[in-house]
Order: C-alpha cells, then structure tokens, then sequence
C-alpha cells in the first residue's frame, strides 16, 4: 500500500502543520494574504498546463499557509473587538452559550461577551467567552441564552503555579476563553433571554429532557449517573469512587460521550438495519440517510458537545464512503472529516478527544482486519467476542503512547475489561435512546428501561470487580514527546513485521527499543541523584515536598493531607515527572511547637515554619522562613534579631496582610515573596 494512493492524507497534514505552525509560534503577517494569493494562481496555472510537481507542491504549501492564516483569525483574541483589547469597564453585557455544568457550590457555564460600558459611560459592543460561575444558593439555574447585566471585570485565568501542574489557562485559551468571572450575590441581573442558535437551544431542551426521564424511571444512584454520562454527556453526578473505578479497569472514556459512543450506536444500526443495504439498487442509499439522520438525532439529545459532533460528522464521512463504494479509501474519508474540522475550529488539534478519536478509528481499520482474521472460531458467540477484543485491542495500540503521555496511567485488564464494556455498552446507547422516544407510552418503556438497567447494573458489577484486581492501573509514567513517538514506532514497525514479514522492520524496531531503554535507564539513573526541596503554592493552603532520589515526603497539615483531588491537581504531574516511586505523607501539626513553628531541615538546609498567630520577637536563623495563617503581622520586631534568606507568604495568608507584609519588607529591605506571585519555590 503507497502513500501516493492516499492524497487527501498528504494534504491533511499540511493542513495541520500550518495550524500547529501559528500556534507554536503566535506569529502572523499580512503578507501572508499575498502568498496564498500567489500560490493559488500557480495552482490554476499548473492545472491548467498539467505541471504535476509544481501543481502538488503549490497545493501543499497553499494549505500549510491556509492553516496558519485560519489558525490567526480563529484566534479570539486577535479581533478588534475582544473586551481584551478595550480599556477597563464597570459592567458588561453577557449572553449564556453553553449547557450548566452543575459544580458542588456553583453553576459553571461558558458566556460571551456582548458589550461592556466604558469609563465614558457609554455602551460598546465587543466579543470574547468567558466562564461564569453562579452560586448555587444565591441564584437560579441560568439558562442557554439568557442576558445578565453583571459589575466589574472578569479575571483572567491565572497561568500554573506549581512545576508541571495542569495547564489550565492554556486549555481555556484554546477553546477562545481567558477569563473567568464568581458571581456570588448583587453584582449581576437578568436582562433577557435570546439564544443565539435555535438547533442549540433545542439541543439543550432535548439533553434536558432525556436527564428528567432517566431520573424518573432509574432509581439507583449509580446506575442513573453512568447513563446520564453514557448516553447524554453529563457527568455531575458520577462520585469520585466509581470514577476512580472506571479509570482503573481502562474504561473511563465512556463516560464521556465521544467516537466511542457514536461507534457503538453506528455499529448498533448497521446490525438492526443492515438488511436494508441488499433491498434494490437504492437500499445502500436508504439505508445510509436513515443510519445518518439517527446519529444526528442522536447528538442533538446529546447536546452537540464538541466531542459527540466531532464523532458525529466522522461517522457521516464514514458512511458516506461506504454508500458511494470508497471504502478502499477509508483513510482519504477520514483526512476529509479532519480536514473539515479543523478548518471550522483549527485549534481541535490540540484537543485529546479528537486526538484519540482519529488514532482509534485508524487503529481499528489498519490493525483490526489482520488480527480478526489470525482466529475465526466456528461457534459465533465466541466470534463475536474475539471480534470485540481485537477492535479494543486496536483501538489500544494506537491510542495508549498518547494516553500514557497525558494522564501518567496504564490499564494492566484494558484486554479483559474493555470487550465486556463494549458489549454492555452496545445495549446501553440503544436501550436509554429508545427509553427517551418512548417514555411516554405507559408499559412499553418497561421493554427498553429493563434492557437499560440490567446492562448499567453489569457494566458497573464488571468495573467495580476488575478494579479489585493486583496492580489493576499501572502509574506514575511520565513520557516526553520524543518518547511518545519512538513507542509508536516501535509499535508501527513490529505491526508491519507480523503482517509483511520483512526482516528489516523487526531490527529497526529493535534498535529503537533499545534507544527507548538507554534513554529511561538515563533518566532513572539522574532520578536516583535527585534532592530538592518544593514549597508549593496551594489555594489557601500550604505544603512542603521533600524530594530524596525516588521519594517525596509531603508535608502539610491534616486538612490538606485529606484533599485528594489537592494531590491530583497541584502534585501528580511534578512528583510522576520525577520518578517518585515512594511517597509519605506528614501532618506538620505533630511537630509543631507550642508557638504553632515548625523547622524543617533538608540537606544542609534549614526552613522555619510559622503556622499559628505570634508577637514578640524570634532569634536564630534559618535559610526561608515561611508565614500562614496570618501568623505574623509585623514584620519588626518579630525578625529583628532572626537572620534569613528569604521570607516566603503562602496563600493561606489573607490578601491584606500580604501586601502590608510586602510593603513592610521593601521598607526594611528585607527578600520577601508571596507566593501568590511567584508560584512555587523550588530549591535544589
């Protein structure tokens, strides 16, 4: 098979590399115009005299600068009119745009922008998405569309404060949001309600109907949260455990409505209706609109997230292909798909949904058919089971390098678990859709709702069991993109070994596995060197991580200790990034004097720790001395006779008394830093 035959893919990744070109670099010029202007008239003119070379190279590059330029005009903040690019205002219009995402404390949803009012008192129309958070106690639910008037200024989304902590603000940005606005009381009305698209508003009718059914007929918790998210996309309600659950038998992406789902459900018609392609020479059309329309149907009950309608359009190109007989380009159908995608949003490219959406598909149409075919049982029970798990187990090969360099986490059972998640989940999307549509009709929605129920009830029993299994998630990995992509071509090339039985790809394989293994081998010997001493910035709180070759000893204080999803968010990434294979956690209350201090010394260094309100003056020395909790308010006396290098204010401190204790070091010409500022302290 030649890559020639594939030129839809060629232009694809042109398309891209321009796209990841504008955002690795953020630059952008006008002449720009002029270069796709004069690559397009030596396009034409390559056509029209059949200059092959010149007309394949002029395309490429014509696309590669068409991805860069729609990439710059994509880009929110590089409009005129972005409230980024006004002057401060005191109030601004915003129209709500997105679904509530239900939070324990607030309503979270995505708004635009509309007009702020200048220092001039007067209205200026703008745009720009912000997130809105509405507390749950003082407000209603907001609604798709409605009009707050709202006092002051949104902030913008600060950038990470501890090393390799989850980028947040970069997330939000390349989805057009910087900022972020906590309503809390009096600083916001309703105005209004317009929606700006009616397919959304009734997409958003729809999800919330589909919601008032499920919570009406399923009465178990778990069971009703697993098909909120299975079939809808709303996860507010699955806790933390079964969560945890899902993501250690390698299952949690289906509890993201995804390429998965929309599979499932195409796959699920085509077995129900499939007959209907051998009816005359226009059944595989027949069948191809109606198997095209349910799926539409079924995003908009969806919502028409960005993921589902991502699907949605890939198994429309999909099964366009396959009704006007192109199924022998598979990958050209799927280059369009992307290619379309991405012109609409260029910066889904950098989504991982879409990222482990295509690699799946792929995975599944190159490696599925070779597999499938190594066994072919006679007893078709046992069949269709081999067939499931060499889908999942393609769909693994091409997606876990990826997986493992964004979530540090291995399934061990995916093989097991994954064919029975399938299976359950074949009748779930099928069952809570047909649950919906009849609802209404007294008697016949049992037929549907038993299928539904006993299907969650055993998907979440196979989870739960699985999960009980030695070593069942493997984690801790930290992989860069270099390592990423030798794994992958490891994998690529033992593939193409076992299907073309050529020697040399087995060697290549070889060497780079061993590259891979004298490149981990390096990095675990400087991992065993390793000591440094963090002191993080925690939201409110305060903590110490003391690093010893592969060990970290956290230090904080019980409440924090008991925060797990503190420990996800603010340590996992930096403690996997350094190997850390034995982790102690220690209450700092315990060794604490009667004065609320604490001294912490580490390799040669010494760091008093001030916890509890003092006065008076303090004598000694150490290299940092750390303040919470308000402890100290003056910074003489209390230091006068105390020798150190640097005073450090943690964020445990309120606001107020930072800047005092700022204002009060400049004076006396003491190093003062309020971690607030500066993000975490890392001393090695």
């Amino acid at each position: 098979m030649k890559f020639n035959a594939f030129p839809f893919v060629r232009y694809l990744l042109f398309f891209i590399g321009g796209i990841v070109a504008y955002i690795q670099t953020q630059y952008f010029h006008s002449a720009f115009y002029f270069v796709l202007l004069s690559l397009l008239v030596l396009l034409l003119f390559s056509i029209k005299f059949q200059i092959p070379t010149i007309r394949g190279m002029s395309l490429w590059l014509f696309l590669f600068f068409l991805g860069w330029t729609l990439t710059f005009h994509k880009t929110a903040t590089n409009h005129e009119n972005h409230f980024t690019n006004q002057s401060q205002f005191s109030h601004y219009q915003a129209i709500i745009t997105s679904n509530v995402e239900v939070k324990p404390k607030t309503y979270k949803v995505e708004a635009e922008i509309k007009a702020i009012k200048t220092p001039q008192n007067n209205w200026q129309n703008t745009s720009g998405k912000i997130l809105l958070y509405f507390d749950k106690e003082k407000s209603e639910r907001p609604k798709y569309g409605d009009i707050f008037l709202i006092k002051g200024m949104p902030r913008e989304v600060e950038a990470p404060k501890n090393p390799f902590e989850f980028d947040y603000r970069k997330y939000l940005e390349f989805k057009g949001i910087i900022a972020h606005h906590f309503l809390w009381g009096n600083e916001f009305i309703k105005i209004g309600n317009n929606p700006p698209s009616q397919i959304l508003k009734i997409a958003y009718k729809a999800n919330h109907y589909a919601d008032s059914v499920y919570k009406a007929t399923i009465q178990t918790k778990n069971e009703y949260a697993v098909a909120n998210a299975m079939v809808m996309g709303l996860r507010d309600d699955i806790d933390n455990d079964l969560l945890n659950a899902y993501s250690a038998a390698g299952a949690v992406h289906v509890l993201s409505v995804s390429g998965m789902h929309v599979g499932i459900l195409f796959l699920f018609l085509r077995w129900i209706f499939g007959k209907l392609k051998k009816k005359g020479k226009r059944g595989k059309y027949w069948f191809a609109a109606l198997v095209i329309s349910i799926l539409w149907v079924y995003a908009v009950f969806a919502g028409l997230s960005s993921t589902v309608l991502r699907a949605t359009v890939m198994f429309t190109f999909i099964q366009l292909g396959s009704a006007l007989e192109l199924r022998q380009n598979i990958y050209n159908t799927l280059a369009i798909s992307a290619l379309l995608l991405l012109a609409w949003n260029p910066y889904w490219i950098i989504d991982v949904g879409f990222q482990l959406s295509y690699l799946a598909i792929i995975g599944i149409v190159y490696l599925h058919p070779y597999l499938n075919n190594l066994y072919n049982p006679t007893n078709p029970i046992l069949r269709e089971l081999w067939s499931i798990s060499m889908v999942c187990f393609s769909a693994q090969m091409f997606t876990f390098p990826l997986s493992v360099y964004y979530f540090h986490q291995f399934p061990t059972y995916f093989l097991f678990a994954n064919p029975f998640v399938a299976m359950f989940s074949f009748f779930v999307l099928p069952a809570g859709l047909l649950l919906i549509f009849l609802s209404f009709i007294p008697y016949i929605y049992h037929i549907p709702l038993f299928f539904l129920k006993w299907s969650l009830i055993l998907l979440n029993q196979t989870i739960l069991f699985i999960e009980k299994f030695p070593l069942a998630t493997l984690k801790g990995f930290s992989i860069s993109v270099i390592e990423m992509l030798l794994i992958y071509g490891i994998i690529l090339l033992i593939i193409r070994f076992f299907k073309d039985s050529e020697i040399k790809n087995l060697r290549v394989s070889v060497a780079l596995l061993l590259v891979l293994a004298g490149w981990n081998i390096y990095e675990d010997f400087e991992q065993n060197k390793q000591k440094q001493m963090t002191i993080h910035f925690i939201p409110k709180k305060a903590g110490i991580s003391l690093i010893d070759g592969k060990t970290a000893t956290f230090i904080a204080d019980s409440a924090l200790l008991e925060a797990p999803k503190i420990y996800d968010f603010h340590l996992k990434n930096f403690y996997d990034n350094q190997g850390i294979s034995q982790k102690n956690f220690v209450n700092i209350g315990q060794y604490s004097n009667q004065k609320g201090m604490t001294y912490v010394d580490f390799e040669g260094k010494r760091v008093l720790w001030m916890r509890e309100k003092f006065k008076g003056k303090i004598s000694g020395n150490a290299d940092f001395v750390i303040l919470s909790n308000n402890a100290v308010r003056k910074l003489h006396p209390t230091f006068a006779d105390f020798k150190t290098n640097q005073i450090i204010v943690d964020d445990s401190n309120k606001r107020y008394v930072v800047e005092n204790l700022k204002h009060q070091a400049d004076s006396l010409k003491i190093n003062l830093v309020s971690l607030y500022d500066v993000g975490a302290i890392i001393v090695k």
